[in-house]
C-alpha cells in the first residue's frame, strides 16, 4: 500500500535533484573548458619575435654587394723591358713618397739607348754629306750660269758687229740670222741653268728638311729612353702601403707591365655591384648604406658603369667617413641603395612574417591572444617595413613566420 510522501521529503528529494543537476552541469562545463584548452590553437610566447609599431623614418632600399678598396691606389708599371734586380719593400710595408720600392736591371735598355745614339750620329753625318753634295751641284750650276752669261755677252757683241758689217755691205743677211740664232739658243740655255739652280735649291731644302725631321724623331726617342732609364729605379709617388709587388728577383718584365701597387690606407671607398633588375635605381649622387658588423656607414654613388656585365651593374660609393676603423681593404660588405625617403610613417621591424605582398595578414598581440589583421604594406628595407593601414603606433606585431596559423582569426598565447 502506497504511503503519502510528506512535504519535507519532497523538498529533500528536490534538493538532491537540483544538487545532482548542478554538479553535472559544473562537471560538463569544467570538462568543456579542459577540452577547449587542449584543442584550442596556441603558441608559446618564446616561439616568436615581435616588434612594437612606431612612428619613424623609412628608407626604401634595394640590396647589392660590395668590397672595400683604398680610395687612392697607384699602379706603377715598368718603364722599360728589364729584369727585376732588387726588391726594397714587400707587400704590407709602409713607404714614403720618393722612396725606391725596387730596382730594375737596365742593361738591355742601355744597349738600346746606345744604339739610338749611334744611329743619330749616322743621321747627322748623312745630313752633312747631303748638304755638301747638294752644295757642290749647286756651285757647279752657278759656275755654268756665269760662263753662259759671259758667252751670251760675247754673242751679243758678235751680233752687233754682223749688223754693222751688213749696213756697210761687209756681211750678209744669212750671217746676221745665224748670229741671232746662236744668241737665242745661248739665252735659252741660260734660262734652263737658272731653273736648274732654283730646282736644286728646292730639292736641297726638302731633303735637308726631311732628314731634319728624322733627326728630331730620333732625338725624341733618345729622350724618351733616357727618361725611362732615369725611372728604372721604381719609386713611390706618395706616402702609403705596398699592397702588391712583383718580388721575383731576376724575372723579366716588359715595358708597361704592372710591377707595384701603392695604396693610401687612410682613406677608403666601396666598389659595388647590383643585379641589372635594379639598374634603373642606381644613379650617380644617390645615397647608399654600407653595412659592416651591424654598423652602417653612409655615402653617395660617385659613378656608374654604363655596361652590364654578367647580369650586374657596377658602381662606386664615396663614403662620408672614409677613415672609419671598421674599413679594411678587400673587406666584403652588404650594400643598400636608398631609392626613397619618407618621414612620419608607421613602421615595424622587418621579419619573416612579411612576404613582399602589398596586402597580407599579420598577427597583433591583444592581451593573451594574437589576433589576425589585414594589413597594407608600403616601402621596406632590410630593417623596417612601412605599415600603411591595419596597425597603429604602439601595437605589438608578430614579425616571425606564422604560416601555420594564417587561416585562423585568433591564436592563444601561452
Amino acid at each position: 500500500m502506497d504511503r503519502e510522501i510528506t512535504p519535507k521529503q519532497q523538498a529533500r528529494r528536490k534538493t538532491k535533484i537540483y544538487l545532482l543537476i548542478t554538479i553535472t552541469l559544473a562537471s560538463i562545463a569544467f570538462g568543456f573548458i579542459k577540452f577547449r584548452s587542449i584543442v584550442e590553437p596556441s603558441v608559446k610566447r618564446g616561439a616568436f619575435t615581435t616588434s612594437v609599431a612606431e612612428n619613424g623614418v623609412i628608407e626604401a632600399t634595394v640590396p647589392a654587394s660590395g668590397i672595400i678598396t683604398p680610395e687612392y691606389e697607384v699602379t706603377i708599371s715598368s718603364p722599360v723591358h728589364a729584369k727585376i734586380e732588387q726588391v726594397l719593400f714587400n707587400a704590407g710595408e709602409k713607404v714614403l713618397a720618393g722612396q725606391s720600392v725596387l730596382r730594375l736591371n737596365k742593361e738591355s735598355s742601355l744597349l738600346a739607348f746606345e744604339k739610338l745614339n749611334e744611329e743619330q750620329h749616322v743621321n747627322r753625318n748623312k745630313i752633312n754629306q747631303l748638304f755638301l753634295g747638294l752644295q757642290k751641284i749647286l756651285n757647279e750650276l752657278k759656275t755654268q750660269y756665269s760662263i753662259k752669261q759671259m758667252k751670251i755677252s760675247s754673242l751679243e757683241t758678235a751680233l752687233s758687229h754682223e749688223q754693222s758689217l751688213l749696213n756697210i755691205g761687209g756681211s750678209t743677211d744669212e750671217n746676221v740670222k745665224q748670229a741671232r740664232l746662236t744668241l737665242n739658243v745661248a739665252q735659252l740655255e741660260l734660262t734652263q741653268i737658272k731653273n736648274q739652280i732654283e730646282n736644286q735649291k728646292a730639292m736641297m731644302q726638302a731633303d735637308l728638311k726631311s732628314l731634319g725631321y728624322e733627326i728630331n724623331i730620333r732625338e725624341k726617342d733618345i729622350k724618351g729612353v733616357s727618361d725611362k732609364l732615369k725611372n728604372a729605379s721604381i719609386s713611390s709617388p706618395r706616402n702609403g702601403v705596398i699592397t702588391w709587388v712583383n718580388n721575383k728577383i731576376g724575372a723579366e718584365v716588359n715595358e708597361g707591365e704592372e710591377i707595384v701597387r701603392v695604396a693610401d690606407l687612410s682613406s677608403f671607398k666601396a666598389d659595388a655591384s647590383i643585379s641589372d633588375t635594379y639598374a634603373d635605381e642606381v644613379k650617380a649622387g644617390r645615397m647608399a648604406i654600407i653595412r659592416i658588423n651591424k654598423t652602417d656607414l653612409r655615402g653617395n654613388i660617385s659613378n656608374v658603369q654604363p655596361a652590364v656585365e654578367n647580369g650586374t651593374v657596377k658602381f662606386s660609393i664615396n663614403l662620408n667617413n672614409k677613415s672609419s676603423k671598421l674599413l679594411r681593404s678587400n673587406l666584403k660588405v652588404d650594400v643598400f641603395v636608398i631609392t626613397s625617403y619618407k618621414e612620419h610613417t608607421i613602421r615595424v621591424k622587418n621579419g619573416a612574417a612579411f612576404n613582399g605582398s602589398q596586402e597580407q595578414k599579420l598577427f597583433v598581440l591583444e592581451g593573451e591572444n594574437a589576433v589576425s589583421r589585414k594589413v597594407k604594406i608600403g616601402e621596406s628595407n632590410s630593417d623596417y617595413v612601412e605599415i600603411l593601414s591595419g596597425i597603429k603606433a604602439r601595437e605589438t606585431v608578430i614579425t616571425s613566420e606564422m604560416q601555420d596559423f594564417i587561416h585562423l582569426s585568433k591564436v592563444k598565447i601561452k
